[in-house]
């Protein structure tokens, strides 16, 4: 991974997809095959890592928005494989697309966006 201040970092991680990433751990009459929203989780957080090292002491990064294609299914045991690439940095806003791969397979693109905020004021906000 680089550390470059707009686009071109990029990271590839690794999950293995468990029966709580499913949607039958959600309703029981489904495949049990990882559910879209842990997709979403799974790039969400490695875009998260990805940018951890470009923010300001106390600011964290927060989703904006999410547009993903999931094109596949993927089974319990399955080995997913995240790639992620920052795209483009304007001022607090970080744009990122997600590859999400099992096997060979390509399962889901991922358009992701974040938003570098302080860490105290939505905590704050929260109380």
């Amino acid at each position: 991974m680089t550390s470059s201040p707009a686009s071109g970092a990029a990271a590839t991680t690794t999950v293995t997809v468990q029966f709580k990433d499913t949607v039958a751990a959600v309703i029981e009459s489904m495949p049990p095959v990882a559910a879209t929203p842990y997709l979403v989780m799974i790039a969400e957080t490695a875009c998260y890592n990805l940018v951890l090292n470009q923010l300001e002491p106390g600011q964290i990064t927060v989703g904006s928005r999410v547009v993903i294609d999931h094109l596949g299914a993927s089974k319990v045991g399955g080995v997913l494989t995240i790639h992620a690439a920052l795209v483009s940095r304007e001022k607090n806003r970080f744009k990122f697309t997600v590859r999400i791969d099992d096997g060979a397979r390509t399962v889901a693109n991922v358009e992701h966006e974040r938003a570098a905020v302080s860490l105290q004021k939505i905590m704050s906000a929260l109380a």
